[in-house]
């Protein structure tokens, strides 16, 4: 038996790290979601980091996390979001 691949685009990873940050977000400990430099922090900076791996500069990064999280829209819509203005 083949064990399933997993997807490991660059996009795939910006996805699941917005959906821990969105449980994050919502945990039960809200120490996780609201201490500064925990866990959401480490996430939402590590989210920024991979869209700047593809090319986003960090300020539409975190403008683009900042609609993801706000609108709760997908990634790609706040991306597309933050292009246009």
């Amino acid at each position: 038996m083949t064990a399933p691949t997993m997807d490991t685009s660059t996009r795939a990873i910006a996805e699941h790290l917005l959906e821990t940050l969105r449980l994050l977000n919502q945990a039960d400990n809200q120490r996780l979601a609201v201490q500064r430099g925990g866990a959401y922090g480490d996430v939402r900076d590590a989210l920024i980091k991979v869209l700047h791996e593809e090319g986003w500069g960090r300020g539409m990064a975190n403008e683009a996390v900042y609609k993801a999280m706000a609108y709760d829209m997908p990634l790609l819509d706040a991306l597309i979001a933050c292009q246009v203005g």
